[in-house]
């Protein structure tokens, strides 16, 4: 009779896990510390409780915002995305330099794939113009490669904006101060400006796989990336 308990308890645990969602933070802290500032108690505390309960990084980030288009699937925290993010930007009592860190750790890597990250990209880059000598010795501290993530992000646009016009002020401005890092700014600029078309990280239906898959190969992953593709 415990054997047969025990079967079905494990049984029902692996049901649960393979159908559960998983969420990289602690979304009923942070969902806390948001409801916190939003009503009205703002200090020092309750703003660094919101610092460190968003995610740090952009697989954090994305696997807590991430909408997946599956009847099972729970989006409360996806719809919730833009106004944690402009909670975010609006913080006021924390310190910049650990402010500074968390938004730069944070864009290392991210891409612009439509799940508020444009948003952020939009507070970001306003961000930087306006406090251009904090960020960029940041930033220029990291591993070059880092760098150059991040400035991917930056500038890459794939709809229309004003990346260009930012761009040119930030570099104008800094080409002296910081050279070496509006040449990889500069790079990133060129190749990542109107030069990216991301496919989508998880297709929602088989048909996109179906259309692009020959059948040998997965091929289609690289196609995605092609001048004038179409799906």
């Amino acid at each position: 009779m415990k054997r047969i308990f025990f079967t079905l308890s494990l049984l029902m645990l692996l049901i649960a896990t393979a159908t559960a969602q998983y969420f990289p933070v602690d979304t009923a802290r942070l969902n806390g510390a948001y409801r916190t500032l939003v009503s009205g108690n703002r200090t020092v505390e309750t703003e660094m409780e919101f610092l460190r309960a968003f995610p740090s990084t952009w697989l954090e980030f994305y696997m807590t915002y991430g909408y997946v288009d599956d009847e099972n699937y729970d989006p409360s925290m996806a719809q919730q995305c833009s106004e944690h993010i402009s909670t975010l930007f609006s913080l006021s009592s924390v310190n910049d330099t650990l402010f500074c860190k968390k938004i730069v750790n944070l864009a290392v890597g991210m891409k612009e794939v439509g799940e508020c990250t444009s948003l952020f990209q939009d507070y970001l880059v306003a961000y930087i113009l306006n406090n251009d000598q904090l960020m960029l010795e940041y930033i220029s501290k990291l591993k070059k490669g880092y760098r150059m993530e991040f400035w991917q992000f930056c500038w890459s646009s794939v709809t229309e904006c004003c990346r260009a016009d930012d761009f040119k002020k930030l570099y104008n401005r800094n080409k002296k101060r910081f050279p070496e890092e509006m040449k990889i700014s500069r790079i990133a600029f060129h190749y990542f400006y109107e030069g990216i078309n991301y496919p989508t990280l998880f297709p929602a239906k088989k048909e996109a796989y179906s259309r692009k898959y020959d059948g040998g190969s997965y091929e289609y992953l690289y196609n995605d990336y092609l001048k004038g593709n179409e799906y």
